[in-house]
């Protein structure tokens, strides 16, 4: 069986099922675990390097608006390997390829696929909903067994990490430049880490959001979780939050509780390792621990 993966969640998924094998192609961005760099990259991003957020923004909106491809899919090289299996995702079309573009993206290159070849779309907005995404990997790819334990383990980890609740209420930020809040399992991270989601509900998706709707969310904490970025690139937006004159009057920038996680490795990703997230998140906020809290400077 041969698999191509256009999500880095499904990469990680399929490897966590013993799939790692069969994987042929993945997307660029397919990053974890390290093994997965060694397969061949079957994607591009047309999102210029080195841009920073405003500028991104600004690119992805007008490529929206326009109809642009965000990513391209070497075609021909897809043709070559006639995969048996194609995994992407019908959540986000920012963040990955999409079901349809990829029939869309092939039909207009001609990429000529044999019949058998199947598309699986992974569409999880929640913890239960990832859930369901691997059990549905297992059982069309004859991995049911192993799918239904990695499922279970998950429960009873999510269980175990949702304890100890407060009143504290935390704001997430996917982007800082315009801010965005955070959407779709994140708000659900909140709730297993024992806080409230400052803005947001579980399954709502990522929202533009005004100062107006930040001030008066006033929340006791404030953490950069910026898509696709890690720890220290979070880190290194705390400042502009700090340097908002805007909101510098909030509670959680008064007091200096701000926080950066790994957001590419722990947040942005529908894959079971948000429970890691919920974990660092809670430990983070409730110890103070150096490691993720942002200090003015």
């Amino acid at each position: 069986m041969k698999i191509v993966s256009l999500l880095p969640a499904a990469s990680e998924l399929l490897v966590n099922l013993g799939l790692l094998d069969q994987i042929v192609a993945v997307s660029h961005e397919c990053n974890y675990p390290e093994i997965l760099k060694t397969k061949f990259q079957i994607t591009s991003s047309n999102i210029p390097k080195n841009l920073d957020q405003s500028a991104i923004d600004l690119v992805v909106t007008n490529a929206i608006k326009n109809k642009i491809p965000l990513y391209n899919i070497n075609t021909n090289k897809l043709s070559d390997i006639n995969p048996d299996i194609i995994v992407t995702q019908g959540l986000c079309d920012v963040c990955a390829i999409s079901e349809n573009e990829i029939e869309i993206t092939l039909k207009n290159k001609k990429c000529v696929l044999q019949s058998h070849t199947k598309i699986i779309s992974l569409n999880g907005t929640t913890f239960d909903d990832i859930c369901s995404d691997v059990l549905n990997l297992g059982e069309l790819l004859n991995k049911e067994k192993t799918a239904k334990y990695l499922v279970q383990k998950a429960q009873k980890l999510k269980l175990e990490i949702n304890k100890n609740k407060t009143n504290k209420s935390i704001l997430l930020l996917e982007w800082v430049d315009p801010y965005f809040s955070a959407g779709h399992w994140i708000p659900e991270q909140i709730e297993m880490a024992g806080f409230k989601s400052a803005i947001g509900k579980k399954g709502d998706k990522s929202k533009k959001i005004t100062i107006e709707e930040i001030i008066k969310s006033n929340p006791d904490f404030i953490g950069l979780i910026c898509c696709g970025y890690n720890l220290n690139e979070n880190k290194s937006f705390a400042n502009k939050v700090y340097n908002d004159k805007r909101i510098n009057h909030l509670t959680a920038i008064k007091n200096q509780q701000v926080f950066a996680f790994d957001s590419d490795s722990y947040f942005s990703r529908p894959s079971l390792r948000i429970l890691e997230g919920a974990m660092q998140l809670k430990n983070a906020i409730t110890n103070n621990d150096d490691q993720f809290h942002c200090k003015r400077y």
